[in-house]
């Protein structure tokens, strides 16, 4: 009898991303990669279209209207496919983002700009069930940040840290309001706060803060 095909799906907003892990999973024995997708939307469409064995998702992807991305996309993923081993591909540097991902229970975090050989080993792991698997470049941001066995290294709550993405990718405060579903007043204050806690004074410092953390 032949081995089972493993169906991957990778969702990824950058068409030469997507093809390189493509082929980067190509590698894998028996892995076929059923579906590729430049959002959150097309992504659960492709979930519930072939039930895929893996996930290999980026974490920043455009958000409009009801495509999630982010904590959001994440935490609904394991919602609705708990069982499904989530490998997040990105280019986060924040030590404390990186670990709310990691608090959610996906299989993997690799850089983008590791090698892809990492990238594949990892999904190995994760389709092999072997528990959390985090890539070299992954372990050092976080622990350059005090962020690894549950440490807490961001001052930011999960809801502030939505914002502060958002509002740094261009997003303005209503926008984001009818995005999380959230009142204009709670985004507003959660904005201040984070603001705050940043020791940031200006929408400009704000929008830095959040590129030089890679959360754009």
């Amino acid at each position: 009898m032949p081995p089972r095909t493993i169906s991957a799906v990778i969702a990824d907003d950058h068409p030469v991303i997507q093809l390189a892990v493509k082929t980067t999973l190509s590698e894998i024995p028996n892995v076929q990669v059923c579906a590729m997708c430049a959002s959150g939307r097309e992504l659960f469409a492709a979930l519930e279209a072939h039930r895929p064995d893996l996930i290999v998702t980026d974490f920043t992807m455009g958000c409009s209207g009801e495509s999630d991305d982010g904590l959001r996309l994440i935490q609904r993923l394991r919602q609705s496919s708990p069982d499904t081993p989530i490998v997040v591909f990105t280019m986060l540097t924040n030590g404390g983002l990186l670990t709310r991902i990691q608090e959610t229970g996906i299989a993997g975090i690799v850089g983008k700009n590791e090698d892809p050989g990492i990238l594949r080993q990892i999904c190995i792991d994760a389709i092999s069930g072997r528990g959390l698997r985090l890539s070299p470049g992954i372990s050092a941001r976080m622990s350059s940040a005090g962020a690894l066995a549950g440490a807490s290294a961001s001052p930011l709550s999960p809801k502030e840290i939505e914002v502060v993405r958002m509002f740094a990718a261009g997003s303005t405060v209503t926008e984001i309001a009818g995005y999380l579903h959230r009142t204009l007043a709670t985004v507003a204050t959660q904005k201040r706060s984070a603001m705050r806690k940043l020791n940031i004074t200006s929408n400009a410092d704000l929008v830095a803060y959040g590129r030089d953390n890679g959360l754009t």
